[in-house]
């Protein structure tokens, strides 16, 4: 295996949203044995430069769930893919008309129109950003690199259903999280950009390992040579995924890794 490709959340971070010892002992040293260490996270970019920033080896950064790839280096935009104008429109409509949260990305700034709203507070907490108070009626430019629209799991995947009679195929469905329904561009998935990706790299997808444990990680699994869900993965995900590791909190990416490269 010539890849490793590693969701953040739930995945390569515990808990404490801190990555081991143990997984990075393991990372570093497939590292420096050549093989080739990717991040691939629905998180903004600013969120996972710092992560990225932090390990004493070299890894490439795939970040909003494939929408954007980027030169840790240099910050550059190698590759990205946002939600269209017209489709940007629609979904603000829907959620206004059914007084839902709406997130919007661009230019890595979060933006929302109530700072005290529930879904507003919700993300705060779990991202730890700040957002950016702002009348979505006064964006000049209306394309974004992602949406996202906050509340129990039961409601998004209502709303999900009326949102896909609106907008049919030309937007991308998926859930980093149970409370979060996000809404890209048709043509991003976590498992499209990481196969374009290896492929610059002369690597191919039946030659990568890839880890995660949710709803969004479920094309990149399903199109590596070796899919791994987490112990904590949502049920889902292991119904559909071959291969199963222990937990986040238990160093799961190690120990499969480990099983891998040094039997």
């Amino acid at each position: 295996m010539k890849a490793v490709a590693l969701d953040l959340d739930g995945t390569l971070l515990n808990s404490q949203k801190e990555i081991s010892q143990e997984n990075r002992d393991v990372l570093k040293q497939l590292s420096s044995n050549g093989v080739e260490i990717l991040i691939v996270t629905g998180r903004p970019y600013p969120m996972t430069k710092k992560i990225a920033q932090s390990l004493d080896f070299p890894v490439s950064v795939i970040c909003y769930n494939g929408a954007r790839v980027m030169n840790l280096k240099t910050d550059e935009i190698i590759f990205e893919r946002v939600l269209e104008e017209k489709e940007v429109l629609k979904i603000i409509e829907f959620s206004r008309e059914k007084k839902k949260d709406l997130n919007l990305f661009q230019d890595d700034i979060w933006y929302v129109e109530d700072l005290e709203s529930y879904g507003t507070k919700y993300y705060k907490n779990n991202s730890k950003l700040e957002p950016i108070l702002k009348s979505f009626d006064s964006f000049t430019n209306f394309k974004m690199i992602k949406s996202i629209i906050i509340d129990e799991n039961h409601i998004l995947e209502e709303i999900e259903k009326e949102l896909r009679d609106r907008l049919g195929d030309a937007v991308y469905f998926t859930y980093s999280q149970d409370k979060y329904l996000e809404i890209l561009n048709k043509e991003v998935n976590k498992g499209a950009t990481l196969k374009n990706v290896l492929r610059k790299k002369g690597i191919e997808m039946s030659e990568c390992i890839a880890f995660g444990d949710a709803h969004n990680d479920l094309e990149m699994l399903q199109s590596v040579g070796i899919g791994v869900a987490m112990g904590n993965a949502h049920e889902v995900l292991k119904n559909k995924v071959k291969n199963i590791t222990d937990t986040n909190d238990e160093d799961g990416v190690a120990k499969f890794l480990k099983k891998i490269f040094y039997p």
